[in-house]
C-alpha cells in the first residue's frame, strides 16, 4: 500500500496557492422533533495551510473551492464523511494531482482520519487501489461538523488518462477501513 502523507499534500496546496455538515437533528423547546434537514457546509482551512497564513481570500484554490460549496451547499453524504473529487491539478506534469475535498456530515468534529481509497475503472484498471489516506490532526486539523477541506493525491501521466476515462457507468469507487477519531 501506498502511503500519501498530509505534508505532500499541504505542500501541494501550498504551490497551487503562489501559482496561481451533517444533517443537524434541531430540538425544539417543546420536546417534539423536528424533521431532519440538510445543513449546508462551509470550506475549512487545512490547519498546515492556515498556520503558513493562507487563506481563502489570497488562495486562489480556496477561492475556487469555496465558490464549489457555496454553489452546492448539500455536497456530501448526510450523516457521513465522504469524499468528491474536485479537479486535476497541473495536469500533464510531474506535479500533477487528483484535488479532493473530504466532507464531514457527521454530527461531530473528528480529526484524524484515515481510510483505504480505491479508484478504477470496472475492466480491472486502477488509479489507486486501497492507497492509504491519512488525514492527521497535526496537518488537517480538526475538521468540524458540516465542514470540507481539501486534500489531494499525486497523479503519474498513465493515472491521469485512467481519470479522463471514468464515467459514471465505468467506474469503481471504495473507501475502506474507515478510522477517525472523535474531537468533542
Amino acid at each position: 500500500m501506498k502511503k500519501i502523507s498530509m505534508v505532500a499534500m499541504t505542500v501541494f496546496v501550498l504551490i497551487l496557492a503562489g501559482c496561481n455538515a451533517a444533517n443537524n437533528n434541531n430540538r425544539v423547546d417543546k420536546g417534539e422533533e423536528e424533521p431532519m434537514r440538510e445543513e449546508g457546509i462551509s470550506l475549512q482551512l487545512l490547519k498546515a495551510d492556515e498556520e503558513a497564513g493562507v487563506t481563502v481570500e489570497n488562495s486562489e484554490v480556496y477561492q475556487e473551492l469555496d465558490r464549489m460549496i457555496t454553489e452546492d451547499p448539500t455536497i456530501g453524504l448526510e450523516n457521513d464523511f465522504s469524499i468528491f473529487i474536485v479537479d486535476i491539478v497541473d495536469s500533464g506534469t510531474e506535479d500533477a494531482a487528483l484535488l479532493f475535498l473530504g466532507i464531514n456530515r457527521l454530527n461531530e468534529s473528528i480529526k484524524n482520519i484515515s481510510f483505504d481509497y480505491t479508484l478504477g475503472l470496472d475492466d480491472g484498471r486502477f488509479v489507486w487501489e486501497d492507497v492509504e489516506v491519512s488525514l492527521s490532526e497535526e496537518d488537517a486539523g480538526i475538521i468540524q461538523a458540516n465542514h470540507a477541506v481539501p486534500f489531494s493525491l499525486g497523479i503519474t501521466p498513465e493515472q491521469e488518462a485512467m481519470i479522463d476515462a471514468l464515467e459514471p457507468d465505468n467506474q469503481v469507487v471504495k473507501i475502506e477501513n474507515f478510522a477517525f477519531e472523535s474531537a468533542e
